[in-house]
C-alpha cells in the first residue's frame, strides 16, 4: 500500500473525545467521529478490524462452526413472536423504522433471527448439534457512548448461536464455546482475560462474562479474590434472591465485600444458555430420540470486534509504551520510509515490491513529508518495523532498519537486505 494513496493526512491533539485511545485513533487519521457513538474506518484501522475478524472466524471454523448471516433490517413480526418487541422499543435500545410494508428493527442483535433461518430444516434429532455465527454491524441507542469504539451505537460484533437436542449437549456446545473464547483472546495478544459467570439478560439463566481488566478504561466494576479464583459483577452481589446468586456462582455463598477487591473492567465477550426460551417462543420443534415432538436448546455467543480495535490498541499500550500493533492484527508489519528524493524513492519502490512478493504486510510512505514527520506519523499509525532509506542509501548504500518493539536499530548495506 502507497500512503500517498490514502488520502491520509495526521493531525494535532483534537480534544475532542473522553479517552486517550480514541484521541489517537483520530489523531491517526484512521478514525472518524460522525456523532456521538458513530465512527468511520480508515484504511489502515479496516485492515486491522478485518484481521481481528479472521482470527476469530479461523478459530471458529476450527471447531465446525458454520458463518452464515441474517437480515440486518428486522420485520417487527420476528420479534412479536418472541415477545420482545415492546421491551426493547420502550427501553430505547432499538432503533425503528417504519417502511412500505411496516415497522422494522435495525439490528440489536439477532437470536430471533438465528432461529426463524434454522427452524423449517430442523426435523429430528439428528439435524441438531451446529454453531451458526455472523461478524457484522449492530446498532443500540446507548445513552451514554463511553470510551469511543469501546461503547458506541453502530459497532460491529460476532455473534454465535447453538442448536442442540438436551440440555447436556447445549452445555458442551457452551464449554467449547469458553475454551475457543480463551484461544480466540490468547492470539490477540490478551493475557488478563478471565471468565466471571453472571446474570443472563437474553432470557436463560447461566451467562459468562469475558472481562478486559484495566483501571482507566473499564467500564464495570468486578469483585475479585484471587485466592478462590473467584470473580463477580458489582451487579451480582447486589441480588438478593438466594436461589438466583447460588446458581450463578455454582453454590450458594455469603459473600463477604471485605475479602474481595474492586476491579475496573469490560466485557469482550459474553455467551448465554438459553435452553429453551426462543425455540419455545418461535416454534423451534423437533422430534427427540423417543419419537416425541420437543424444543431444541440454543446458546448464544458475542465478541465485540471493533470494540476489540480500540481494547488491543489499549493493551499495546500498556505493554509497549507505544502504539505498537501485534504482528497478526496490524494493517501493516513494515513500513518504508524514504527521503522526498528521487533515487531514495525509487529504492523505496523496489524493496516494496520484493517484500509485497514475498507476502510481507509492508506500506511505503511515499508522502511529499520530511523523514521526520514520516517517523511521528508511524508513531500514531502503530506499524512495528520501519525501513529507511534516505541520506544514508545517498552516501554510502545503507539502509537502517528499526524494531520499535525492541527498541533495536541496525543499518545494512542495500545489497544484504
Amino acid at each position: 500500500m502507497k500512503l500517498s494513496n490514502l488520502g491520509l493526512k495526521t493531525r494535532k491533539n483534537i480534544g475532542s473525545e473522553d479517552c486517550y485511545i480514541s484521541e489517537l485513533l483520530e489523531q491517526s487519521g484512521q478514525l472518524k467521529k460522525y456523532s456521538a457513538g458513530c465512527y468511520g474506518f480508515g484504511t489502515m484501522l479496516l485492515k486491522i478490524k478485518r484481521n481481528i475478524e479472521d482470527i476469530i472466524r479461523n478459530n471458529l471454523d476450527e471447531i465446525g462452526c458454520a458463518e452464515v448471516q441474517y437480515s440486518i433490517l428486522q420485520a417487527k413480526n420476528y420479534w412479536e413472536a418472541s415477545g420482545r418487541w415492546n421491551k426493547y422499543v420502550e427501553s430505547g435500545t432499538m432503533f425503528t423504522s417504519k417502511g412500505r410494508n411496516g415497522e422494522y428493527s435495525i439490528c440489536a442483535t439477532a437470536e430471533e433471527f438465528s432461529v426463524a433461518m434454522v427452524k423449517d430444516h430442523i426435523k429430528s434429532y439428528r439435524d441438531l448439534g451446529f454453531i451458526h455465527y455472523q461478524i457484522g454491524t449492530k446498532f443500540r441507542d446507548e445513552i451514554r457512548c463511553q470510551g469511543g469504539l469501546i461503547k458506541s451505537k453502530e459497532f460491529n460484533m460476532m455473534d454465535a448461536y447453538s442448536f442442540d437436542e438436551s440440555k447436556e449437549k447445549m452445555v458442551e456446545s457452551y464449554n467449547k464455546m469458553i475454551a475457543v473464547y480463551h484461544k480466540i483472546f490468547k492470539e490477540l495478544g490478551f493475557d488478563n482475560i478471565k471468565n466471571i459467570t453472571s446474570v443472563n439478560d437474553m432470557g436463560g439463566k447461566i451467562a459468562t462474562e469475558f472481562m478486559w481488566f484495566d483501571e482507566e478504561y473499564g467500564q464495570d466494576t468486578i469483585y475479585c479474590n484471587d485466592e478462590l479464583n473467584l470473580y463477580v459483577n458489582e451487579e451480582v452481589f447486589d441480588i438478593e434472591d438466594r436461589e438466583l446468586k447460588a446458581l450463578i456462582l455454582g453454590e450458594y455463598i455469603d459473600i463477604d465485600k471485605s475479602q474481595f477487591v474492586k476491579r475496573k473492567a469490560t466485557e469482550v465477550g459474553h455467551i448465554f444458555q438459553n435452553e429453551q426460551v426462543y425455540s419455545k417462543m418461535m416454534g423451534g420443534t423437533f422430534i427427540n430420540r423417543e419419537g416425541k415432538q420437543d424444543y431444541y436448546y440454543n446458546g448464544c455467543y458475542g465478541i465485540g470486534v471493533s470494540r476489540l480495535c480500540a481494547i488491543i490498541a489499549v493493551n499495546c499500550l500498556r505493554k509497549y509504551g507505544k502504539l505498537i500493533w501485534e504482528d497478526n492484527v496490524s494493517a501493516f508489519n513494515i513500513n518504508i520510509i524514504c527521503k522526498n528524493d528521487d533515487v531514495c524513492l525509487q529504492k523505496g519502490y523496489n524493496l516494496y515490491e520484493e517484500l509485497k512478493q514475498k507476502g510481507v504486510k509492508v506500506c511505503i510512505d511515499d508522502r511529499n513529508n520530511s523523514i521526520g514527520e514520516k517517523l511521528k506519523d508511524n508513531e500514531l499509525f502503530g506499524i512495528r518495523k520501519i525501513i529507511i532509506v534516505g541520506n544514508g542509501y545517498l552516501n554510502n548504500e545503507d539502509i537502517e532498519i528499526e524494531d520499535r518493539k525492541t527498541n533495536q536499530k541496525y543499518k545494512y548495506d542495500i545489497n544484504n537486505i
